[in-house]
């Protein structure tokens, strides 16, 4: 439960950092700042009564959790990625977006 609490802190506080990318990070960057902030709002809910979720949920969002850190550390970094690698780091903030939809529904959350 730290690590998660941990992990949300991180992702929170960097959102501001990540807005300082290049041109060419500037969709991955705005798909980033929406994935993880959908994600923290469903976390923090999750977080505050553990007792009702299964495992695999906790492993499901700690998975999520160090993704999206590796992903805001690429994304604040001036190393430069290529399309393709954007690309699919967009795709993956669709799947976690599709991961908190599904959440919200089983929680009845809009």
């Amino acid at each position: 439960m730290k690590k998660i609490a941990a992990l949300l802190l991180i992702l929170v506080m960097g959102l501001s950092l990540v807005a300082c990318g290049g041109p060419d990070k500037q969709p991955a960057i705005d798909a980033f700042n929406q994935a993880s902030t959908a994600f923290d709002e469903v976390a923090n809910i999750i977080n505050a009564n553990p007792d009702g979720y299964a495992q695999e949920v906790f492993d499901t969002m700690n998975e999520m959790a160090d993704v999206l850190l590796q992903h805001k550390e690429v994304l604040e970094g001036d190393a430069e990625i290529t399309e393709e690698k954007l690309n699919e780091m967009i795709a993956w903030y669709g799947d976690v977006l599709d991961w908190v939809d599904s959440i919200k529904a089983d929680l009845e959350i809009e």
